[in-house]
């Protein structure tokens, strides 16, 4: 676990353009779970991590086992799932506008992939074994089953590295740039034109090809 947070450090450092946040991480056991920082008043299902700002220090709760429910299984998933994480500390330093769905999950998937493809990670057996969703990232909505929100997460992992590998790790600065000096609701309309801009040149074409979206 501590090497994977040293290598998203050090990599999202870069890809995000900010030092690493202030920040605490636990790995707790199944036996100590009720006792993680939240939110809320019950505690999240044991298995699942979490980034909260619930603390003085905002912290990565991370479970001792991961829950069966986080799928594919390989031994990409630990490292894809603390990196994802380790993208929401970076990218909610601070409170952002109400945005679709889509648009605030899209970072930290596609974080998690330009880290992994920065340090030549071999994404291939992980991807293939991705199930088809049904469902474009735009058209997923919640409450949903936990099935469906793992298919909306891998889906986005797929259009994470699709892009990445198309446009370069560099349209996420961009992008996070833009979503924060936006002062309103961003809508579905807006998120699109926001995305599409931070891939700058056939963006928008690129977008209307894509299965995913």
């Amino acid at each position: 676990m501590s090497d994977h947070l040293t290598t998203g450090c050090f990599c999202l450092r870069e890809i995000l353009g900010s030092e690493t946040p202030r920040l605490q991480a636990m790995v707790l056991s199944e036996a100590d779970w009720d006792r993680a920082p939240r939110e809320s008043k019950r505690p999240y299902p044991f298995g699942l991590p979490y980034f909260t700002r619930s603390t003085e220090t905002p912290t990565l709760v991370f479970p001792s086992e991961l829950s069966e429910a986080l799928q594919p299984r390989t031994n990409l998933t630990t490292p894809l799932t603390v990196w994802h994480e380790l993208a929401h500390a970076f990218f909610l330093d601070r409170e952002p506008v109400k945005m679709p769905l889509w648009l605030g999950e899209l970072v930290p998937q596609a974080a998690s992939a330009a880290v992994a493809l920065r340090e030549g990670v071999p994404l291939k057996e992980h991807l293939s074994r991705i199930e088809p969703t049904g469902f474009t990232v735009r058209e997923f909505t919640l409450p949903a089953s936990a099935g469906d929100q793992m298919r909306f997460q891998n889906l986005l992992l797929l259009f994470g590295v699709a892009a990445v590998r198309r446009f370069g790790d560099g349209f996420l600065l961009r992008l996070i740039r833009s979503m924060r000096d936006e002062s309103e609701v961003v809508d579905g309309n807006r998120a699109t034109e926001l995305f599409a801009a931070s891939l700058g040149g056939d963006g928008s074409g690129w977008l209307s090809r894509r299965e995913e979206f």
